[in-house]
């Protein structure tokens, strides 16, 4: 399906008439839009809530966009904060929980559950270790939308490599089988790399996701953040970029999520206030890639942390309206690169 850049860049209703495969309800739909949302008294407008709500992990993936964070579980986020928060967020329209890996928590379903109650659509990050067939069942039954189970490559043994257990891909495969086979929509979850664009392997993702009759598969551009930081040459050319976009087919293939612009690297999350990420300790980012703090929801309201981080000069930059601030240079020299490197990250602005 051929799509016109420019106007994918400005249409905002793509995601519904290209008829993406989420439970659509257009009565629903309809109420949720037209709801005051953000004039409830001390409630925050929140589109696409990312919540962090562990960084335990059974693994240790060189490219983890969260790798460079300490691991303490004993500062995570409790059952009743996380569900404070999703009071606090005048009924989000996505909420999309994240690791680490969400499904080492032991209230995953209650959270799940809680979260469907105040949100249009949950989503959930896994690497598919623990997706057994109970286990699926009970995030469908949980009110759970999409799945995303990550895969780093077709290749079985390049997979594990890259996880760095061997075992991976098959548990993640069969994983993806028993979501489906539970009728819990399930995506393939991915990031394109110089090599894997080039030697095929992404295309050889979105077969393997057609051939498991999963639902799509969603990519990320690959991201100087976490373990890559301070790697800024992982980032994608223009015309590397062109020829992903010539690759993909969206909605099957989408960017980032189905609300994404999916025509170029910009960030509409970060670009129109749309976005923001909670880290399992409460930190209030722009995004999980963006290791800067605007404050804690331990210690005041979310409202007061949101119209903070948003009325900052930063997003009135020039460069946010361009792409990803992450692969803007000017964006790092001002911000990453300042950073004190005994800094604990994410660094409070």
């Amino acid at each position: 399906m051929e799509i016109d850049d420019e106007r994918f860049s400005e249409e905002d209703n793509l995601w519904e008439e290209y008829k993406i495969p989420l439970t659509y309800d257009q009565e629903h739909m309809t109420k949720w839009f037209n709801e005051e949302r953000g004039g409830v008294k001390g409630r925050a407008d929140v589109f696409y809530l990312m919540f962090g709500i562990t960084y335990n992990c059974q693994l240790k993936c060189p490219h983890c966009c969260v790798g460079n964070y300490e691991n303490e579980p004993n500062r995570e986020l409790s059952t009743d904060e996380i569900k404070d928060v999703l009071d606090q967020s005048a009924k989000a329209f996505v909420v999309n929980f994240f690791g680490g890996e969400p499904t080492m928590r032991s209230d995953i379903m209650e959270l799940i559950k809680y979260a469907s109650e105040r949100s249009v659509y949950v989503f959930c990050d896994t690497n598919g270790l623990k997706i057994t067939r109970a286990y699926a069942n009970q995030l469908k039954e949980s009110g759970l939308e999409m799945l995303y189970v990550s895969i780093d490559s077709p290749i079985p043994e390049k997979h594990d490599e890259l996880r760095g257990e061997k075992g991976t891909f098959e548990k993640a495969v069969q994983g993806i089988k028993n979501a489906l086979d539970a009728r819990l929509k399930c995506t393939l979850s991915t990031y394109i790399t110089k090599e894997n664009l080039t030697n095929g392997e992404f295309k050889r993702v979105i077969q393997l996701a057609k051939d498991l009759g999963a639902n799509g598969v969603r990519y990320l551009l690959p991201t100087p953040a976490g373990r890559w930081l301070y790697n800024p040459e992982v980032a994608l050319s223009h015309e590397e970029e062109r020829k992903v976009r010539k690759i993909v087919d969206f909605p099957y293939v989408c960017r980032d999520f189905y609300f994404q612009t999916q025509s170029s690297s910009q960030c509409r999350g970060v670009a129109d206030g749309l976005y923001f990420y909670i880290s399992p300790y409460g930190d209030v980012q722009p995004c999980c890639f963006m290791p800067l703090t605007f404050g804690n929801i331990r210690e005041e309201p979310l409202k007061s942390i949101l119209d903070r981080m948003w009325d900052n000069p930063m997003f009135s930059e020039e460069w946010v309206r361009k792409e990803c601030p992450m692969l803007n240079k000017d964006f790092r020299k001002k911000y990453i690169d300042t950073i004190p490197s005994n800094a604990k990250l994410p660094f409070k602005m």
